[in-house]
């Protein structure tokens, strides 16, 4: 009996319950955070998109948003709603994060009218919410990455322009400003000379300069071909002539000079230019056609130049766009484009 109560008293005493339940709280809370960390770095949501890639967003949120305003106003017969959607195709690329997963659920729904720049329900859409969208398009053509910017300025272009077709349309103010041509400095730098290593030359991609000088030709080419045809004509057709061949005239001046503010070199005008036989069979339909031909150096311009000369090449594609419709009747999807028009989807997915 005594020593059994000295085993009670003093003895050494078994560990509680709760004690020994210590060890295990402590692996399961470890157990849990790393779970949870590891659960958030699986369902953490995408990163922003690129600015580049937001653009493109905003653009085939307006314009599908602006498509289905036409679309309701008109009762689903509307070829303003019809172009809209042409040029949404366009726009329709396949998009994914840095990583290869895909595009975040939701970044994709169908956007509101207020997220999207469309009228309400209540409002009709017309010529300012054309030139409003172009304006938003034309902007966003100056900021973003090459490809995406052609196809922005291309876009915005056309949509001004079918806004000039739109009833009041002529009183909607051009949505860019006409940008100014910097003061020619006073030297430019030294061209570097040519490396002599032999071996066979790798293709590089066209220079500002070279695109700047593809504008520069298809302007005097088309002075040169209004020159040639303005005699045969008569009346108005004479006086609509003579209008475009000033204003090819002061284009190539304008652009010549904006190389020189860049130090870009051009190749110095020709005296003549080769001009095909149905010059003097069709003049008419082919100087519509020169002049619709010379929208693409204008849109390859723009994906091929920064700051200053771009700005220049997205307001020059917009203006020269404007006045080809004027005397066609005729609004391109996306003038200048006519590679990505053969290749868009016949319907949006």
């Amino acid at each position: 009996m005594g020593s059994t109560s000295r085993r009670r008293d003093g003895g050494p005493t078994a560990p509680s319950r709760g004690w020994r339940r210590v060890p295990l709280l402590v692996l399961t809370a470890a157990i849990v955070v790393s779970t949870g960390t590891v659960v958030a770095s699986i369902t953490a949501s995408a990163p922003p998109p690129s600015t580049t890639e937001q653009a493109r967003r905003d653009a085939l949120a307006g314009l599908a948003g602006l498509a289905s305003a036409f679309e309701e106003h008109d009762g689903g017969d509307s070829p303003t709603a019809a172009l809209l959607h042409s040029q949404a195709d366009l726009l329709t690329l396949t998009t994914s994060w840095p990583s290869g997963s895909p595009a975040a659920a939701g970044t994709t729904g169908d956007p509101s009218p207020a997220a999207s720049g469309a009228p309400s329900a209540t409002q009709t859409p017309g010529a300012e919410d054309l030139a409003e969208l172009a304006g938003g398009l034309l902007a966003d053509a100056r900021e973003t990455d090459p490809g995406l910017a052609r196809l922005l300025a291309s876009i915005g272009s056309a949509l001004y322009a079918q806004a000039q077709t739109l009833p009041g349309g002529t009183d909607v103010a051009q949505p860019w400003e006409d940008p100014e041509i910097p003061l020619e400095p006073a030297g430019c730098p030294a061209a570097a000379p040519e490396d002599g290593a032999s071996g066979p030359a790798t293709p590089a991609a066209p220079t500002s300069a070279e695109a700047v000088a593809a504008v520069v030709l298809s302007q005097e080419r088309l002075e040169y071909a209004y020159e040639t045809v303005l005699p045969r004509l008569a009346g108005a057709e004479r006086a609509a002539a003579a209008a475009r061949l000033a204003a090819h005239t002061e284009s190539a001046e304008h652009w010549r000079s904006l190389a020189a503010a860049e130090c870009l070199d051009l190749p110095l005008p020709e005296p003549v230019y080769a001009l095909g036989s149905e010059f003097a069979s069709e003049p008419l339909p082919t100087l519509q056609d020169a002049e619709g031909a010379a929208l693409a150096p204008l849109a390859d311009l723009v994906s091929l130049s920064d700051g200053t000369v771009r700005e220049h090449a997205v307001a020059g594609l917009a203006e020269a766009t404007a006045e080809l419709a004027a005397s066609t009747g005729e609004v391109p999807p996306a003038p200048g484009l006519d590679d990505e028009l053969l290749a868009a989807p016949s319907t949006a997915p």
